[in-house]
């Protein structure tokens, strides 16, 4: 029998919009750590896009995906575990 996260099951714990508050990680997401994230962390997040380091413009290569977290530690642990 698989262990069932709550959490990720029962809320929406990915929000449409970044929060001001939420904190911007730089190691790009793929398929298996959007899993850890839903496995792992508890708090609520968003997934944006890399943005040109010269002249904070959106860079249109929809590629590299970053997730942004509520929880500053749980920023910490996802650069951490992953970068």
């Amino acid at each position: 029998m698989n262990n069932i996260n709550l959490m990720t099951w029962f809320s929406k714990r990915e929000v449409e919009y970044c929060p001001k508050h939420f904190v911007r990680t730089n190691t790009p997401l793929d398929e298996e750590k959007t899993r850890w994230i839903l496995e792992n962390l508890k708090g609520r997040y968003h997934i944006t896009y890399n943005r040109d380091k010269n002249n904070d413009n959106f860079l249109f290569s929809f590629d590299d995906p970053v997730p942004c977290f509520e929880d500053p530690q749980e920023a910490v642990l996802y650069e951490l575990t992953f970068s």
